[in-house]
């Protein structure tokens, strides 16, 4: 991991989490407004990390599979971005959502995997376009997809990015809704060029 500190000191790391939290706000709204009730988001850490290390930070927190959205992004930069809860945290989420008290995971129907895959787009979408705004470029994602099951799978699995040389912009989410706390995690999954990319981004922004 010696290339990414070099690449990304505190100070980057310090300006992607400022960006990211406009972008969270900004979800936090639109969500509230879809679901007729307050909700709060908030990105308390955020860190660069190597996708195994990633899976086991998720997992020690988890304790159990996780699922949650992707979608593939490009534009100023490229990557995968990945919305993730832990199962039954997931669950909580859909019953506020829905304002359902009885779902168990077996009774997730195409109906709650819809309502998930719509809280997904909403926050990665805001991500995607607070990091758009600030560059002054533009961010495209593409079709969200409901993911289920193992973090380590879902993580090492193939993506459109360089396996060999994958990077994980780590948020650690807090996500209050329905007067329940809930965490989760938004991944951006990198190669360590489009890392190099998104820090040009931000000097650029900057006037460095």
């Amino acid at each position: 991991m010696s290339d990414k500190e070099t690449i990304l000191d505190e100070f980057y790391i310090d300006a992607v989490a400022e960006v990211l939290n406009i972008g969270m706000g900004s979800a936090a709204a639109s969500l509230s407004e879809m679901i007729n009730d307050e909700v709060k988001l908030s990105v308390p850490a955020v860190e660069f990390v190597t996708r195994e290390v990633a899976a086991e930070h998720i997992y020690k927190k988890a304790k159990m599979d996780v699922s949650g959205v992707h979608q593939h992004f490009q534009g100023a930069f490229s990557g995968d971005a990945m919305l993730l809860f832990p199962e039954q945290q997931s669950l909580q989420l859909v019953r506020a959502v829905l304002q359902q008290g009885d779902i168990t995971l077996d009774d997730l129907t195409e109906m709650e995997q819809e309502a998930m895959t719509e809280i997904g787009n909403v926050i990665l979408n805001s991500c995607l376009c607070s990091m758009a705004d600030m560059f002054g470029k533009e961010m495209h994602g593409e079709i969200p997809e409901f993911i289920q099951g193992s973090i380590i799978r879902i993580l090492t699995k193939g993506s459109k990015g360089n396996q060999s040389e994958a990077i994980v912009l780590l948020l650690n989410m807090d996500f209050a809704v329905d007067k329940k706390n809930i965490q989760g995690y938004v991944t951006f999954l990198m190669d360590i060029n489009e890392v190099i990319q998104l820090k040009a981004n931000i000097q650029e922004f900057l006037g460095e």
